[in-house]
């Protein structure tokens, strides 16, 4: 069922970024990027903590990510910031404590890039230790609820009216595996949120692994596909089906997600790559094939990644996958993955056919040989100067301190920043521009996760980087702009509140451009729940299309330029249980 309508009546206007974006093609030229560090002026004062400075064991290099949301419901993006905690070595590493020391903060966004420190008021000041953060509406209340994915049990906070709850007994979910990824969808279509959680490896404090000793020097072992002698075996992941009263049933083996072996997980997102209207289920794990669970529509999961092009790197390899960013990056309107991988291997791009088969061309596209000799995290596709194009922005450290020692590339390394640029052959390339991206790319260090959003309401991307034993980055983007742009907010009705799992498609002058609402990608980080659309420069926006996860489908005629746009699903009564 379609529906049509002008924006005045389904989606009102939010004018945050009134008159803030002027097409300035003839003027900028070949102009630099310019991303500027200005969190220490916006307040952001937590230092992250992260295990002992040496990092003889894994879970002290693994980092963790932060959250843009609004959690008062005041319009704009608030910020949450995980945190870790220390490690003793007791015994020579024989046996280790984690020591309480780093603390999450949340940060409420006072306007033009100011934050007010609003941890204790709110209750999301937390001790865990803390990898990745997802967030999701799991009540359909309006309230962005947060699930804390940790090294240790994991911590669910319920957001009631502004303020925070640790709610994982009630809300019937518990993982007291070592959750390195997490993320809320609606894969079964019945308008609440499910929840899937990606476990890295089984971590035995009392009875820890031991220290690899390589060319003398003392560093971590990796995981049992890197070691070779079943140290930091895999852990089971773990996937939980909603009620629609906010709380959840554990569903892995009922959703045939349960694996034969457990494998050493990091990111995890839902994306609907075959385009048939139901999300799938991509999984990154370390030096083993990556997961793709294909959606049977029926409650339940196949995975299909070795068949589908997904599984290895282009040589038949599984690489050390950490990150997924799941974009439409070359403009054919289905959704591709770039997958980041250790030191000396480089990062994957799989490019889709259209049907949820992959090609691997990171090197052809640019991205394989600049990200040789970097360790790549988190990040994500964004346009960053509003041409039309999606960039590209990589957190990158090493996970040894004397990696330099063994022969390996430093443990502080560069943010990336690529441009999309075309190409005569291939449509899009990409070329790195770190080096003249500004001075807030400039800084060396050990990064890990990375949110993307739009915080002071101008209408292009921030990043929010964290950075490994540092203050984090607000990376304020004053890149010069070359186009327009558009932000769409969504509102179910039928569908869940989020409207996650919607498909929108934006066309304007003869070009069409689609995102998926989502905000888990990347790796440890929840992004800007708005869609944000660079137009380059063309004179208006002919409509959007939101195809929900419903079944319905929605078309806004010429909405303006440069503006947010609400639109809230129709109740249509007689679209009630329908599916295309």
């Amino acid at each position: 069922m379609s529906f049509r309508a002008a924006p005045l009546f389904l989606a009102p206007l939010v004018l945050d970024g009134c008159g803030a974006s002027e097409v300035e093609a003839d003027e900028v030229g070949a102009a630099p990027f310019l991303f500027v560090d200005v969190a220490r002026g916006a307040g952001l004062d937590v230092v992250n903590v992260s295990g002992d400075p040496r990092r003889w064991f894994i879970p002290e290099s693994n980092g963790c990510g932060a959250a843009w949301l609004d959690h008062d419901g005041d319009g704009d993006l608030d910020l949450f910031i995980g945190n870790g905690s220390g490690m003793r070595y007791c015994d020579g590493g024989a046996r280790l404590e984690v020591v309480p020391g780093g603390k999450s903060r949340l940060y409420a966004n006072e306007g033009e890039l100011r934050f007010s420190d609003a941890t204790e008021a709110t209750g999301a000041g937390r001790s865990e230790w803390i990898n990745a953060i997802a967030s999701g509406d799991v009540e359909d209340d309006g309230d962005s609820d947060l699930y804390l994915a940790c090294f240790g049990p994991d911590a669910f906070l319920r957001n009631d009216g502004g303020r925070f709850t640790e709610a994982s007994a009630a809300a019937r979910l518990a993982n007291p595996l070592w959750g390195a990824g997490a993320v809320f969808g609606d894969p079964d279509r019945d308008g609440d949120l499910d929840l899937y959680v990606a476990n890295y490896c089984l971590f035995d404090l009392e009875h820890p692994p031991g220290v690899n000793t390589i060319e003398g020097v003392q560093v971590a072992f990796g995981p049992e596909g890197e070691n070779g002698q079943g140290k930091n075996p895999g852990a089971p992941d773990v996937f939980f089906r909603g009620d629609g009263t906010g709380r959840f049933e554990e569903a892995t083996r009922a959703a045939h997600l349960e694996l034969e072996k457990p494998l050493c997980s990091y990111a995890c997102v839902f994306s609907d790559v075959d385009g048939d209207g139901w999300s799938d289920l991509l999984v990154a794990n370390d030096l083993q094939p990556a997961n793709l669970f294909v959606n049977r529509r029926d409650g339940t999961f196949a995975d299909e990644a070795a068949e589908r092009g997904f599984a290895v790197d282009e040589a038949g390899k599984p690489t050390s996958a950490m990150g997924l960013f799941v974009e439409d990056v070359d403009g054919d309107l289905d959704f591709d993955v770039l997958r980041t991988n250790f030191d000396f291997e480089p990062n994957s791009l799989h490019l889709n056919d259209g049907t949820g088969h992959f090609l691997e061309r990171a090197a052809a596209h640019g991205l394989a040989e600049p990200s040789l000799d970097k360790l790549g995290w988190g990040g994500g596709f964004f346009d960053a100067d509003l041409d039309g194009d999606l960039d590209l922005l990589v957190a990158n450290g090493h996970v040894y301190p004397q990696a330099q020692e063994i022969g390996m590339h430093p443990w502080l390394q560069p943010t990336q920043l690529f441009e999309a640029v075309p190409d005569p052959e291939l449509g899009i390339a990409w070329k790195d521009v770190t080096a003249s991206a500004g001075p807030g790319l400039a800084p060396l260090r050990s990064a890990r996760g990375a949110a993307l959003g739009d915080p002071d309401g101008d209408g292009d991307v921030d990043a929010l980087v964290v950075d490994v034993g540092e203050r984090p980055r607000l990376l304020e983007n004053r890149s010069p702009r070359r186009g327009h742009w558009l932000e769409v907010a969504l509102e179910g009705t039928r569908s869940n509140r989020d409207g996650t799992g919607s498909r929108v498609t934006v066309r304007a002058g003869g070009r069409a451009w689609v995102r998926e609402a989502r905000t888990t990608q990347g790796l440890y980080s929840a992004h800007d729940p708005r869609l944000h659309f660079g137009l380059g420069a063309v004179e208006r926006i002919e409509s959007v299309e939101i195809r929900w996860p419903s079944g319905a489908t929605q078309i806004v005629d010429s909405p303006p330029l440069d503006r947010r746009l609400v639109v809230r699903e129709p109740a249509a009564a007689e679209d009630q249980g329908k599916h295309p």
